[in-house]
């Protein structure tokens, strides 16, 4: 499911499929993750994932702009499952400059956290009236909801390696255990996929070209998101084969 760069979307679409159940796995799991080389299809899996399971996303996306001068790297609010794009100083994240990225800890400290924030609060507000309701005797009953409510994050590299607010406020949400997680990680250079692999939490996929056929399977074949991070997180550990 692709996203345009130039507009608000929305990520999700209903179909009914699995998203009012419990999304923690049997094996207890609640954080997904999505890694692998530029271009190997994470944000594309991130997409379907989102679809097939009704998820209403909330938290950030990255996507680099091209000018004649350089590549930016912007950081764009995700909100109740619809991207909001802007294109400013105030979210322009990096650079991709050789020798290598340069990030802006700076922005990544006051845009990301804010959009972190801001999505654990959409997050926990949908939780708190999807869980009850209170009528006026102020009895409670269980409301089903139609879209299960995520933190995304898409995604975490190493532009933000000095970025520690960021760093901080990242850990933190992974160590909540109300939070349902799901989003993209550099392979490699980052302090955050060392911490993932080692979250009991945690089901992370090592995505190829080789193996995207056998994850796009157990994606259709689960009937949930519960059993799909049971799927994921139960047959390989951390998605290596």
């Amino acid at each position: 499911m692709s996203i345009s760069p130039h507009k608000s979307n929305a990520f999700n679409t209903p179909n009914g499929t699995g998203a009012e159940q419990s999304a923690v796995s049997e094996c207890g799991k609640r954080i997904f993750f999505v890694t692998g080389e530029q271009g190997c299809g994470k944000s594309t899996f991130l997409a379907a994932l989102i679809q097939k399971f009704n998820l209403q996303p909330s938290g950030f996306i990255t996507k680099k702009e091209t000018s004649p001068s350089e590549v930016a790297v912007y950081m764009h609010p995700v909100i109740g499952g619809t991207a909001i794009y802007r294109y400013t100083t105030g979210n322009r994240v990096g650079i991709c400059s050789p020798p290598k990225p340069v990030g802006f800890a700076p922005v990544f400290d006051a845009c990301g956290v804010m959009h972190l924030q801001q999505a654990e609060a959409t997050v926990r507000a949908s939780l708190d009236c999807g869980h009850s309701s209170a009528d006026s005797s102020g009895c409670t009953e269980t409301v089903s909801q139609p879209h299960l409510p995520v933190i995304l994050m898409d995604e975490l590299g190493v532009m933000e390696a000095d970025a520690e607010i960021f760093f901080r406020t990242v850990c933190a949400l992974f160590s909540n255990p109300r939070d349902y997680i799901i989003g993209a990680v550099k392979p490699r250079g980052t302090r955050f996929l060392p911490i993932l692999e080692q979250m009991p939490e945690a089901a992370v996929f090592h995505l190829t070209p080789q193996n995207r056929p056998v994850l796009y399977a157990q994606l259709e074949q689960a009937g949930s998101f519960a059993a799909f991070l049971h799927t994921i997180g139960g047959g390989f550990p951390n998605g290596k084969k």
